[in-house]
């Protein structure tokens, strides 16, 4: 799956730069939609094996209502990773329209540099919250409630990730108003 701002890009016309952080983009992308998709399927599996079970028996598996716990916070940091990726989340476009390209150029830079800045360190703040809930365990998986919050991390660090290669884009873009073309068959 090609995310919907590359769709401008001449791959071979394109500064080195911008067709690395493209890569790494298409990398993030991947990743992420590979992460929410599988948590869905996990957790849809799962519980369908616990109904399946506690239809057919009196008692149920146990370890499926945990799967939920464990996986939904990975869903959610995946879908916000994908929409910083793709350019796909809210944004005021009002301003836009006022600023000239070079303008608008310095802007999403500034925007993106300090969206970055933000949630890496906010990345490195979940490192602590993951080392407190090390000690925490879900009874029937015997897995750290650190697992969960590893999703945290992961969401953080890739926003960031996704922001700087934003900045890669907007920076060496012939026109920064098509850093995030939105694709049609991406815009559900």
């Amino acid at each position: 799956m090609t995310p919907a701002s590359n769709a401008h890009i001449d791959r071979k016309a394109a500064p080195a730069a911008l067709r690395i952080a493209d890569m790494i983009g298409k990398v993030i992308d991947t990743i992420a939609v590979t992460i929410a998709v599988g948590s869905v399927v996990v957790i849809f599996f799962a519980l369908m094996a616990e109904v399946i079970v506690r239809y057919f028996t009196s008692s149920g598996l146990g370890w499926p209502n945990e799967v939920p716990n464990l996986l939904f916070p990975w869903l959610v940091m995946g879908g916000i990773v994908v929409g910083a990726q793709r350019g796909a989340h809210i944004a005021a476009e009002a301003l836009r329209s006022w600023l000239n390209d070079t303008q608008l150029r310095w802007l999403l830079a500034f925007i993106n540099l300090f969206v970055a800045a933000s949630f890496a360190f906010l990345a490195q703040l979940s490192l602590q919250v993951i080392a407190i809930t090390k000690a925490q365990v879900f009874p029937m998986t015997g897995l750290g409630q650190a697992w969960a919050y590893s999703a945290l991390l992961f969401g953080f660090g890739g926003i960031a990730l996704a922001c700087l290669v934003n900045v890669v884009r907007v920076v060496t873009c012939d026109d920064p108003r098509t850093v995030h073309n939105t694709d049609p068959e991406h815009t559900t």
